[in-house]
């Protein structure tokens, strides 16, 4: 899991930055569907044929769950957001 803590001070993560920054680090468009019929909106992005949720968990910081994905996306994943300077500043 890739988490993306909230400043302090705030109750909940601003996604909009998150989202901005992993569009540009792995050239991806973010859509936000919901999971279910009546559920909360998640952020979602297909990246190497995977569906990956950026989620908000109860305590207001930002997730990606890489555990559910192929290895080989995992790592490129993981690879390009630790080369990516638009993750410095989050």
């Amino acid at each position: 899991m890739i988490r993306f803590p909230r400043e302090k001070g705030q109750t909940v993560i601003s996604l909009k930055p998150v989202e901005a920054a992993l569009s540009r680090a792995l050239d991806v468009h973010i859509e936000a569907r919901r999971e279910r019929l009546f559920g909360p909106k998640v952020s979602r992005f297909s990246f190497l044929g995977e569906i990956i949720p950026l989620k908000v968990l109860e305590n207001g910081d930002a997730v990606l769950d890489l555990s559910v994905i192929d290895d080989e996306a995992r790592e490129t994943i993981m690879e390009h957001l630790r080369l990516s300077e638009d993750f410095e500043s989050l």
